[in-house]
């Protein structure tokens, strides 16, 4: 199975959670691609149309769709995140053939794993569902690829109980959780 043909594994994620409740975003995807200039890839829009954005086992993930205080966060995290990104004195793209969104084929930071990691799509492929998925490990200063999408990656870590994983954490403590961000 190629990657345009795996399937969305938010149904799965919600079961693995028991995440039952009843979410309505009260903003549209298309206003928000239109804000970004960029579409979007579908499992990622599928996933936030389910959950209000909030902590998925460590992993943050703020949602564009919400409400308008939702997407002033997610605006303002994101703008942060290319900033500090593609800050040369940092050096996160030092020795790696990355750029930054919204060059051709840039990074697209769309969560973190609050250590002060960060997850990116790496827009090189024109339709957004096929999009790999870059990783910065601030503790090991290094990028990891993963295939993607976020669904598959978000499963990924969520049933893992070692560090095979693209965090490569040792997860076999950590409660298997979400935790919506209007909840924290």
């Amino acid at each position: 199975m190629n990657h345009s043909e795996t399937p969305s594994c938010v149904d799965g994620i919600a079961d693995l959670l028991g995440w039952q409740r009843q979410f309505t975003p009260e903003r549209s995807w298309a206003t928000v691609e239109h804000d970004l200039g960029v579409a979007l890839p579908s499992d990622y829009k599928e996933l936030l149309a389910r959950f209000p954005g909030g902590v998925f086992r460590r992993i943050e993930i703020d949602s564009p769709i919400a409400n308008d205080r939702a997407w002033t966060k997610y605006k303002r995290a994101l703008d942060e995140l290319l900033e500090i990104i593609g800050d040369e004195d940092l050096e996160y793209l030092d020795n790696v053939d990355y750029t930054l969104y919204p060059e051709p084929g840039g990074l697209l930071p769309w969560g973190t794993d609050g250590q002060g990691g960060t997850f990116c799509w790496i827009t090189d492929a024109g339709d957004p569902d096929h999009w790999r998925i870059a990783y910065h490990d601030q503790s090991a200063d290094q990028w990891r690829e993963h295939p993607g999408p976020v669904t598959q990656l978000l499963y990924e870590i969520l049933t893992n109980r070692g560090r095979d994983d693209l965090l490569r954490w040792d997860l076999m403590d950590v409660p298997v959780e979400y935790v919506p961000f209007s909840h924290r």
